[in-house]
């Protein structure tokens, strides 16, 4: 239980943000003074005007929601709160200097910073093939998670896919609220000549070359971009999707040979303009896909 009454400011946007913000209106001693989100965008081929998670657990909740627009509307509503902490989780916009000189704002990243600064970090563990990752709760400063380290908690994550740590640091980060909002913001700086950083992911990063790659590297692969943007080789068909691949074999799966002598073994995949079928159904039909 946090000892004293807590004024927070909650930033946040999607579906990862959204416990950690229940979690924090379940607290008796935390008062929510406003939880600050983007405006709707439009979604969809109807370009609906749709809120985000985060606004949606807001206002179930009956919670105060402030909406920003432009950093400009973000100054403005800092300075009209008596807060004593800015919450930001996976909240799109960088936070101009003369906002975070005031020392109140802090980030959760997911990482155990000083490694994976940037906007990819669990992919970027996933690929290099870690064991463990883990959340960082960091002071907010100019400088890309470069703040002082407040809280730091490890997590296992050797076989996840990006989606299934997605969820579990979202839990995970909830649970850390109450201990964390006990400790003052006295943090600990961050070893620069440890820092490693990451950038976003594009389209291009899913294509794989099995002459080069390992089977577990292509691998990594598939458990990182799961998400986004899948992984993919260039066939005669044209870019298929591998939908599904294992390191094991199963009854039906294609033998897929691999840098090292290593075997990446596919169950499903989807050819352009169709759905994902499993690798035999669509090997009848071509039977060179892969060669």
């Amino acid at each position: 239980m946090v000892s004293q009454m807590k004024k927070i400011l909650f930033f946040g946007t999607p579906d990862i943000a959204v416990p950690s913000l229940e979690a924090l209106a379940e607290l008796k001693d935390v008062e929510i003074m406003a939880v600050c989100v983007f405006p709707d965008r439009k979604v969809g081929r109807k370009q609906v005007l749709t809120p985000c998670p985060v606004k949606v657990s807001a206002e179930k909740r009956g919670l105060p929601i402030e909406e920003i627009g432009s950093k400009d509307d973000l100054k403005t509503i800092v300075n009209k709160y008596d807060y004593d902490l800015g919450i930001v989780i996976a909240f799109g916009m960088i936070f101009p200097s003369e906002v975070l000189e005031s020392g109140k704002f802090v980030n959760v990243h997911f990482s155990l910073l000083p490694k994976y600064r940037g906007a990819s970090p669990v992919q970027s563990a996933i690929l290099n093939g870690d064991e463990t990752s883990g959340i960082t709760f960091q002071q907010m400063v100019t400088e890309l998670d470069a703040g002082d380290i407040l809280l730091r908690e490890e997590y296992p994550i050797e076989g996840k896919n990006t989606s299934s740590i997605f969820e579990a640091f979202a839990e995970f980060t909830a649970e850390l609220f109450p201990d964390f909002l006990e400790q003052d913001l006295q943090g600990e700086p961050q070893k620069k000549d440890e820092a490693t950083f990451c950038t976003k992911f594009t389209k291009a990063d899913g294509e794989i070359f099995p002459e080069k790659e390992t089977a577990q590297g292509i691998y990594q692969k598939f458990l990182a971009f799961d998400l986004f943007p899948g992984i993919y080789i260039e066939t005669v068909r044209g870019n298929v999707k591998l939908t599904e691949v294992a390191l094991e074999p199963s009854e039906h799966s294609y033998e897929l040979p691999c840098n090292k002598n290593t075997i990446l073994y596919i169950d499903e995949a989807q050819v352009p303009g169709k759905t994902p079928l499993p690798v035999q159904e669509i090997l009848r039909g071509c039977l060179d896909l892969f060669k």
